[in-house]
């Protein structure tokens, strides 16, 4: 048998162990179970979002994170919040040690049961984090939160509702053809950037994938993770590492790890990064090490050809933000497209005039692209040395780690048209993929709806000295 099949044999498998396991931990609705251990030093939480196009992928993530927890110190603890279209659950998993010869037995403990509930409203999220601190009390968290992702997703403003705000592509000449985004291939109405999609309640009693609550914000998401305050965030989502989203979530965490770009549907590699979590915080200068070896190692036969991750230093972002703001003041212009046009080109493809800016490496497919390379930006819009310096050291302090694969993929409008697959998103001067492990968004006058947003955003008010 060859690896793939082997490999994909091994997966059915697990993923039909994970759906009888887990009816199996089952109890009565709103059931609490307080754990009978006391205190422990670290728990991770796996906050997954699996009621959507993703459940098969995410139900394997927790298998994985399972099989992780063999050998894990007894002063650690796994628990998982899965919500499922039939329902969501918290619980625990542990291996315990059986025997002489090292052998562990699965350990599955439920410590609540929700009913059907959409876990993007804040609402939900608090009661959950809520339910871990009581349940699962430890003197430190850290936290995986597993889903659909497009990076920052501002405040609706009062008189823009959320179908106003979702966007699709421009039309062949630049003209805006009713919206100006498009994210989903597979959604009539395409989202900006939020954090979902979970199927939310209809007023007529469905349950749907387009609705306000099927997504969630960064302010939301603040306000559903309040009641921990946890060393690490691990966005496993597409184009989480937007700074205009970081700079919203410093508070929340000590560290974030996300892609500044899109995320395969595999998914993190749990099973070997688990333990290294449940370590000392100090050991996430290896995490992406660890992965990158996984992804290296199972390129050939698996999906995982494609990854970029960094680790952000959540402490270092105002840091990065002054040295931002300080090379827009030198530029002396108030209006920030205005600045944009003055130091960006577009680029050119086969004549056309494209949305893309030369030297600055685009990280989608979309047309415009949303996603940019900040260092590639912000170091085009001063001929300052000494201002450019102060914000590379910046961005160097919050930067603890940034990996990425030799290929990057995309899903999308490729610079030929619609690609309705996976293209390299590789379209630099001189042909070379770097990143700097961080994304923005640049602001531009085909995209007005988009850019009204923008400016909303705490990092564009901070940068450009918006009241």
């Amino acid at each position: 048998m060859n690896p793939h099949n082997r490999t994909y044999i091994n997966r059915w498998l697990l993923s039909l162990l994970a759906l009888v396991t887990l009816a199996g931990c089952a109890v009565q609705d709103d059931e609490m179970t307080i754990l009978d251990t006391d205190e422990v030093e670290h728990t991770l939480v796996m906050y997954l979002l699996a009621d959507n196009n993703l459940s098969t992928s995410i139900y394997n993530n927790a298998l994985d994170a399972e099989e992780g927890m063999i050998g894990a110190s007894p002063a650690t603890r796994l628990v998982i919040y899965l919500d499922k279209s039939e329902g969501s659950k918290l619980y625990e998993v542990r291996y315990l040690p059986y025997g002489a010869g090292g052998e562990h037995i699965r350990h599955c403990k439920t410590l609540k049961t929700y009913p059907r509930q959409t876990s993007t409203t804040p609402d939900v999220m608090k009661r959950v984090m809520e339910d871990v601190k009581e349940l699962a009390p430890s003197r430190s968290y850290g936290l995986v939160i597993s889903g659909h992702g497009t990076g920052w997703f501002p405040d609706p403003s009062s008189d823009i509702g959320y179908d106003q705000q979702k966007v699709a592509p421009l039309g062949e000449q630049g003209e805006s053809v009713g919206n100006e985004y498009f994210f989903d291939l597979w959604r009539d109405k395409p989202q900006t950037r939020s954090m979902g999609y979970d199927y939310a309640l209809g007023d007529d009693g469905g349950w749907y994938r387009d609705l306000d609550d099927s997504f969630i914000c960064s302010t939301e998401l603040l306000e559903g993770l309040s009641p921990i305050h946890f060393d690490y965030i691990i966005l496993d989502a597409c184009f989480m590492s937007s700074v205009e989203f970081l700079y919203d979530m410093r508070t929340v965490a000590d560290y974030i790890v996300a892609s500044p770009v899109e995320i395969l549907a595999v998914g993190l590699p749990y099973t070997e990064i688990v333990q290294t979590l449940m370590s000392h915080t100090s050991n996430l200068s290896r995490l992406g090490d660890v992965i990158m070896d996984v992804y290296m190692r199972d390129n050939n036969f698996t999906s995982r050809k494609s990854l970029a991750l960094t680790m952000i230093d959540c402490s270092k972002l105002d840091a990065l933000a002054d040295a931002v703001a300080a090379i827009y003041a030198s530029a002396g212009v108030d209006d920030c497209l205005a600045l944009v046009e003055s130091r960006l080109q577009k680029a050119i493809y086969d004549g056309e005039e494209l949305p893309y800016f030369d030297g600055v490496q685009p990280l989608d497919r979309m047309r415009p692209a949303g996603f940019h390379d900040l260092e590639d930006f912000v170091c085009k819009l001063s001929d300052n040395e000494a201002l450019r310096q102060q914000f590379i050291s910046a961005l160097d302090e919050a930067v603890r780690w940034n990996v990425h694969t030799a290929d990057i993929y995309s899903v999308g409008y490729s610079l030929n048209g619609i690609s309705w697959g996976y293209d390299d998103i590789e379209y630099k001067v001189g042909g070379e993929l770097e990143l700097c492990g961080i994304s923005t968004y640049i602001p531009i006058s085909e995209a007005p709806t988009t850019l009204s947003h923008y400016l909303q955003t705490a990092w564009a008010k901070k940068i450009y000295a918006l009241k």
